[in-house]
């Protein structure tokens, strides 16, 4: 069956229209929509041009609820991803709630440094002044977002930031920029990307689950044939009690593998875990390693 690439996940029945060149899968109470993979991306351009078809196809789905985006190449055939909602639902559902109602705005704001000298204070430098611009503009933005990541700075920019905040307060952001603006209205240029999906805070990808993470995750809870879940959560519970802090992540991606196989004992096909991703992490560690 032909391989496509998990574009997003939501909550409920899918959208009676779909963006061009998506379909949708359903199952248990959760909806993949699925697009054409991308194939080899040679280049920034190809690269720049594939990352605005997905997030103008986020997007339009933002009519359509909560939106829980996937990082691009997340590819499974429509028969996978219908299996991988039904054993990811709990955790599929977990971040859906966490993420309802919320959107993300990226703000970037630019300075003149050429006009730095006409703002200095006395015995204050342009780096001076930068700094002062820098923390004023972040504690602003600080006060109406939930969340936030710093994302990459060039020389003249003074903030770009990824905002995750309650829709119904897109007019206090509104306002917060403004404040903004009235610290040096003809030296700083701002601009607002958005609302958009949480793709900086939430983005999923599934893994094959190797029979080799399999075998690890059953000898570090010493568990053979089927797997109780009272009995791997009572399980789990003692050994993060027990254990030292560097095994902790270790002992919790054991559980997370266990866990899936006590929905999946009777499918017969692939395994597939989600991991949730957010800007300032690694991407997830691979699953599918030797067998």
């Amino acid at each position: 069956m032909r391989l496509r690439e998990i574009v997003a996940v939501l909550e409920g029945h899918p959208p009676s229209v779909l963006p061009e060149g998506t379909e949708a899968v359903c199952e248990a109470g959760l909806t993949a929509i699925l697009g054409s993979p991308p194939g080899r991306l040679s280049g920034r351009r190809a690269l720049l041009e594939h990352a605005a078809r997905r997030q103008a196809v986020l997007e339009r789905l933002m009519a359509c609820g909560t939106v829980l985006p996937a990082l691009s190449g997340s590819g499974l055939t429509p028969a996978e991803a219908a299996a991988a909602l039904a054993a990811n639902g709990p955790r599929l559902r977990q971040e859906l709630r966490r993420l309802a109602g919320r959107v993300q705005f990226q703000v970037l704001v630019q300075w003149d440094a050429g006009l730095a000298p006409t703002r200095t204070e006395p015995e204050e430098t342009a780096e001076d002044l930068r700094l002062r611009f820098a923390d004023r503009i972040a504690e602003a933005l600080a006060g109406v977002a939930e969340q936030h990541v710093n994302l990459p700075l060039r020389d003249d920019l003074l903030a770009n930031q990824a905002l995750l905040l309650p829709q119904s307060r897109t007019d206090d952001l509104d306002r917060s920029l403004e404040q903004i603006d009235a610290l040096w209205t003809e030296g700083l240029r701002i601009r607002q990307i958005g609302p958009s999906p949480p793709v900086s805070f939430a983005s999923l990808t599934f893994r094959r689950v190797s029979s080799a993470a399999i075998r690890r995750a059953r000898h570090r809870f010493g568990l053979e044939g089927p797997v109780d879940p009272i009995r791997l959560r009572a399980l789990r519970r003692d050994l993060l009690l027990r254990a030292a802090e560097a095994e902790r992540a270790e002992i919790l991606a054991a559980a997370d593998v266990l866990d899936l196989l006590t929905r999946c004992a009777a499918s017969g096909g692939d395994l597939h875990l989600v991991r949730i991703w957010s800007e300032g992490q690694a991407v997830p560690a691979d699953l599918e390693d030797a067998a």
